[in-house]
This record gives structure tokens, C-alpha cells and sequence, in this order.
């Protein structure tokens, strides 16, 4: 069976030693490298062609997302396992949309961050436990948002009622039926999770939706 070849990237010295030497008592594990900045470690994943690129965020010359996006740009068949210390919505949702295979915080343990490294060859995602918990939260608010999406014609009726137009006001304004109007204000007020009219029209003041 052939190691798996990783290049290391993490503008700390005593960091990339510090893998280096957790790696190197793994016989399935070879370092064919080690970068400190963005350039750098282009260089080597095309002149190396690694199988995983261990990668931490912060880099002095850029951020190591821009590192990941040149690989997945470059078409280059390398997992990218994210190592680093900081967990910042920003940085785990980045790293997912330029396809990191994996995102451990650096506080994770030594048989944690080996198992990810073959989770990731294996093509398989990896994640520590907060950044799941973060793209779990992320995903839920998404489809918050997503629910509660007004199309325009929804929100010429809170307009409407805003304004403190009737049901019959609506539906001669809109063109509407009457059953068509309360239909909609019924759909209406469960995106906005109110009760009544007034509700309706302080919550679509309050959240900028007329």
C-alpha cells in the first residue's frame, strides 16, 4: 500500500514540526513537504502533486482559502484538510465553498487529526465537532431565511396592509378574489409567525420588507 503523501502549510515553524513529527510514526504517512506562506505552497503542491495538503488559515502573504482556491481552480486531484485555530463562521464557511475536504481545530487530538488525514484521502468529509455544530446552525438559518421569503406580490400585500387596507381593499387593488387574499394573509402570517394584522404590519416595518 503507498503512503499518503502530505505537504504541510503552516507559516509556524514549530507547528510544522510539531505534525511533522506526529506523522512521521505512521508508516502509512509520508511528508513530501513543507510551506510557510501562500506562494510557497502552490509551488510545491505543483511541483508534488500531494495527496493531502494540511493547511492552516492565516498565512503571512494570504489567506490559505486563497491557497485552497487555487488547487480546486487548478484542477488539482489534492484533498485539502484545514488545521487551524480559528473556527470563525467566516473561515469554516469559506473553506466549505472552496471545497475543503475537511476543517480540524488544532486543539484536536493526535489520533483525531491522523484519522482525518485518511478520512480525507479516502475523499471523505471531516469536521471537528464545533464546526459541525456551526454548519448545522448555518444550514438551520438558511432554511429559516428560507422560509420566510416574501415574493413581491406578498409584499404589495403588507404594503397593503400597512396602510390599513381591508380584505376588499386588496383584492380590488391586486386584482384579486376575496378567498385568494385571505389565503395569501394566511400564508403571510405564518412566514412572519404573527397572529393579526397589526402584528403583520409591525413585523414588516421592523424587518425592511415594504
Amino acid at each position: 500500500m503507498n503512503a499518503i503523501r502530505i505537504l504541510i502549510v503552516d507559516d509556524h515553524m514549530v507547528v510544522r514540526r510539531g505534525i511533522r513529527s506526529l506523522l512521521s510514526n505512521h508508516q502509512d504517512f509520508e511528508i513530501v513537504g513543507e510551506a510557510g506562506d501562500v506562494a510557497t505552497g502552490m509551488e510545491l503542491v505543483r511541483d508534488l502533486l500531494p495527496d493531502v495538503v494540511v493547511l492552516d488559515i492565516r498565512l503571512p502573504d494570504d489567506s490559505g482559502l486563497s491557497l485552497l482556491k487555487q488547487i480546486r481552480r487548478e484542477a488539482i486531484n489534492t484533498r485539502v484538510l484545514v488545521l487551524t485555530s480559528f473556527d470563525d463562521e467566516e473561515y469554516v464557511m469559506g473553506a466549505l465553498r472552496e471545497g475543503a475536504n475537511g476543517f480540524i481545530i488544532k486543539n484536536a487530538s493526535d489520533d483525531r487529526l491522523t484519522g482525518a488525514i485518511r478520512a480525507v484521502y479516502r475523499d471523505e468529509r471531516v469536521f471537528s465537532p464545533q464546526v459541525t455544530e456551526q454548519i448545522v446552525q448555518q444550514a438551520v438559518a438558511e432554511q429559516e431565511r428560507a422560509a420566510e421569503g416574501f415574493n413581491e406580490e406578498e409584499r404589495k400585500i403588507l404594503r397593503l396592509v400597512v396602510t390599513g387596507a381591508s380584505n376588499d381593499d386588496i383584492a380590488a387593488e391586486l386584482y384579486m378574489s376575496l378567498t385568494s387574499v385571505k389565503r395569501k394573509l394566511r400564508t403571510i402570517f405564518s412566514k412572519l409567525k404573527v397572529q393579526n394584522r397589526a402584528q403583520a404590519a409591525a413585523e414588516a416595518v421592523q424587518r425592511d420588507l415594504i
